[in-house]
């Protein structure tokens, strides 16, 4: 029903990029990105994943700061502070090469009548066994509820209230029939972020 790239990301990275936090002088690194959306015509709701992918090889490490800098192939290079949940730190060399993914999906749907909310996140650490080459999984899913509270048959947009009493209007798909009956029904936004990092020796 809703256009979700007009859905804020709220939270959804909230603890997930934290897990490699950067000095805001650096130029920051060259990502490759991709996206995609998928919806079946004249139904309300949609999934929206985006990917982006980092390369880089590892130019400096300090292990008594837990700090390390990265360069990729354009010569950007930008400096990490390493958290205490990446495991095997200590194993980061020189010339190592390290990939990171970073994946965002976001799902909206009219929620069936009866069905019980589920508002809440659930989260995933996983990182590399003891002594292999620092690595981790990092995953985040962050699930909320709103009510259509009215709908613009002219400007083809829904106002929707959240929990905490906000409301936002979203523009609605073109493809999309603007009911009555989706009047006082819930919408529901599922956000879920994933960041995995690999390390490779040269």
């Amino acid at each position: 029903m809703l256009d979700a790239s007009r859905i804020p990301a709220l939270l959804i990275t909230l603890g997930l990029l934290a897990a490699c936090t950067s000095h805001a002088e650096n130029e920051g690194l060259a990502a490759t990105t991709s996206s995609g959306e998928a919806y079946a015509q004249g139904v309300p709701g949609s999934v929206v994943s985006e990917t982006e992918q980092i390369s880089a090889v590892v130019k400096a490490v300090d292990q008594k700061k837990r700090t390390f800098t990265l360069e990729d192939e354009q010569g950007n290079r930008q400096t990490f502070n390493a958290v205490p949940e990446m495991r095997n730190f200590s194993q980061l060399k020189v010339g190592d090469h390290v990939n990171a993914v970073v994946t965002h999906e976001r799902v909206i749907e009219l929620r069936a009548p009866g069905k019980a909310a589920e508002d809440g996140a659930a989260g995933l650490v996983a990182t590399a066994p003891e002594g292999d080459k620092p690595g981790m999984l990092v995953a985040n899913t962050v699930e909320i509820t709103a009510v259509v509270k009215a709908i613009d048959t002219t400007q083809h947009t829904a106002t929707l209230q959240f929990a905490d009493g906000t409301r936002k209007v979203v523009r609605v798909r073109p493809d999309i029939e603007l009911k009555s009956s989706y009047l006082n029904q819930e919408v529901v936004i599922r956000m879920t972020s994933a960041l995995a990092i690999s390390v490779e020796a040269p």
